[in-house]
């Protein structure tokens, strides 16, 4: 079976795979190696305190390891849920902040091009075709440099033309 690289590509970074689909969410990866790692290092420790431990003291050593396992599991469970909220807000507070910024941009450049307009209509109303020709390109060019100053963070600098 052969794959289109770009779909594949797409697919492995978490980008849209078809033209029609969105982006796919990122895939949760279990690195299966740490995980069994761990549970066998874990149940190795506890077999060797069990053979540590005199025969008398053995009921004490299991309430504790049982004690130590629940405290465990009730940690990682409160820090997985932390985690997910802290996480969720996070990337939610981003998401807004970024929506909010574009809004912003996208009224700005609205803006921005309306005034051009009507500026270079009111010169094409007014003067001779040769002189509204170069007064068009002198605006143009000062509209293209006033649209990369405030795209680029500039704009105090950039005095507005009229």
């Amino acid at each position: 079976m052969t794959t289109d690289p770009t779909i594949e590509a797409a697919a492995v970074t978490g980008g849209p795979t078809r033209a029609t689909e969105g982006p796919t969410p990122p895939r949760v990866r279990i690195r299966w190696g740490w995980f069994l790692g761990c549970i066998v290092l874990g149940l190795a420790a506890i077999i060797v305190g069990w053979f540590l431990v005199s025969p008398a003291n053995r009921l004490g050593y299991v309430a504790g390891v049982l004690a130590g396992i629940g405290t465990t599991l009730l940690l990682v469970g409160i820090v997985v849920l932390l985690e997910r909220r802290i996480v969720g807000t996070a990337v939610k507070v981003i998401q807004d902040a970024t929506k909010q910024a574009r809004m912003r941009t996208e009224a700005e450049m609205h803006a921005l091009v309306r005034d051009f307009d009507d500026r270079v209509a009111e010169v094409w109303e007014t003067a001779p075709s040769e002189q509204a020709a170069e007064e068009t390109r002198r605006m143009t060019d000062q509209f293209r440099k006033r649209v990369a100053d405030v795209y680029a963070g500039d704009e105090a600098e950039t005095p507005k033309p009229r």
